[in-house]
């Protein structure tokens, strides 16, 4: 498993960041994340994403598609 530089982890979860969320959330989150992309195929994994923070102010939903967003951003061919 090839790791980001240090400076492209902290871009793509910055956004979370800015919106008060702590770096413990964020790895929880990411984690999930994780476990979701696992689990789930089709449709039912777009809408999977943004449950994980479905409870969350409407400015930690905002950056968790930003964040979600960059990672497809960086996944694309080089």
């Amino acid at each position: 498993m090839e790791l980001r530089p240090r400076a492209e982890q902290q871009w793509i979860v910055q956004p979370l960041i800015d919106a008060g969320v702590d770096l413990d959330e964020i790895g929880q989150l990411v984690s999930r994340l994780a476990f979701t992309a696992i689990v789930t195929e089709g449709c039912g994994a777009l809408a999977s994403l943004a449950e994980l923070v479905a409870d969350r102010p409407a400015e930690v939903q905002a950056a968790w598609c930003q964040v979600i967003t960059r990672m497809l951003v960086l996944d694309g061919p080089p």
